[in-house]
């Protein structure tokens, strides 16, 4: 499953450079154990990321190397002035051995190899983006926070230790059928926002292991379909902060997880995000799918189009609705539309009830609206 705000985890410090060898380590820093990702780029540069065993967090690193001689550097680009780590490594064949040091001056020894992933397994079939969340699905530790009802159902609320992702699964009250499909999906789910916020991170910043806030909201429950939104708000370095919702659907009897245009068709050209064709799924939202939602909005909001150049807050335009925001409630389905970035203040949730979805069913779609 992929967010819709992607958290943004690529650094926007990365030089447009192309990587040439990218060294997968772990060994010792002192007595503490460590696990580190080190890339070679053009020019000498590299970009390098480690975390300790206890806490997962990643520390971000930049540099540069001459031959066999790395150093990193986190707090600054790969300045000698004002950083607050520093890497001074050897490498020999695969192994690296040096020091690292601190701004107070403090020197402690490293010695790291690389590491045999082959005793790492991915945690049901789990998704990764980086080699080394093998070594962290190995780690992370899942408790049960808090119980809650939904619709008299039982909601189990679950936290990881390393860092703040709450999220929930299927409680007593369903069937031992239903939990076990179910909760495998909302596992898979809940280890990937942890990873996520396990690598918020910048080259200037320490990760406390909360900068996506996460907002969980159960919308929609029977015993065909599980309705869920997930909202982040998140800093993980660059120049702003941003923010972002994804709607889920799940189909409580095969796991399937319905995006937008497999519960709504404008037209009989709908495609899906993802297909082969995506300049077809780009007309088929820009041409249809963009202006009828905006009709069926429209029809309770009575938007104009605004003569007053310092109101950025226009509904009316066809863009801001190709690609919205969508949560699936109980009353209908809530969308929001996607501004600039310069007019994210303006996003905000309309409600389209089921009874004006209904002729915009998707013929695929199993249940009724």
């Amino acid at each position: 499953m992929k967010f819709y705000l992607q958290i943004c985890l690529t650094l926007l410090f990365s030089l447009p450079l192309f990587s040439q060898n990218t060294y997968y380590l772990e060994g010792k820093l002192g007595k503490s154990t460590i696990f580190m990702e080190i890339t070679e780029y053009d020019n000498n540069y590299i970009e390098g990321n480690y975390f300790y065993q206890k806490s997962l967090k990643d520390i971000r690193l930049n540099g540069k190397f001459n031959e066999a001689t790395y150093v990193l550097f986190f707090g600054n680009d790969y300045g000698e002035e004002e950083y607050q780590e520093k890497f001074e490594l050897l490498k020999t064949t695969n192994d690296f051995s040096g020091k690292w040091k601190n701004k107070a001056g403090k020197t402690i020894a490293v010695q790291l190899k690389k590491i045999d992933f082959n005793k790492y397994n991915s945690l049901n079939n789990q998704e990764i983006e980086n080699n080394l969340d093998l070594v962290k699905l190995s780690l992370l530790n899942f408790t049960q926070d808090s119980i809650s009802t939904y619709k008299n159902q039982e909601i189990i609320w679950l936290k990881e230790t390393h860092c703040n992702a709450p999220f929930f699964r299927l409680g007593k009250t369903f069937s031992e059928e239903t939990k076990k499909n179910i909760n495998t999906i909302l596992a898979k789910t809940h280890t990937e926002m942890t990873l996520n916020q396990l690598s918020c991170s910048s080259p200037f910043s320490y990760n406390e292991g909360n900068g996506i806030e996460y907002s969980i909201s159960i919308g929609f429950l029977n015993d065909n379909l599980l309705g869920y939104q997930i909202f982040s708000s998140y800093f993980c370095g660059g120049a702003h902060p941003d923010f972002g919702g994804e709607g889920n659907l799940i189909d409580m009897h095969t796991g399937k997880n319905y995006d937008i245009d497999s519960i709504l068709a404008f037209d009989k050209s709908v495609t899906s995000y993802g297909d082969e064709n995506f300049e077809q799924f780009s007309t088929y939202r820009a041409t249809f799918f963009a202006p009828k939602l905006f009709k069926l909005i429209n029809q309770n909001e009575k938007f104009g189009t605004s003569n007053n150049e310092d109101d950025y807050c226009d509904y009316t335009e066809n863009e801001i609705w190709d690609f919205p925001q969508w949560n699936f409630t109980e009353k209908g389905i809530e969308f929001t539309p996607v501004f600039a970035r310069v007019a994210r203040s303006c996003e905000m949730a309309f409600l389209v009830d089921f009874e004006k979805l209904k002729p915009f069913k998707n013929p695929s779609f199993p249940y009724t609206l």
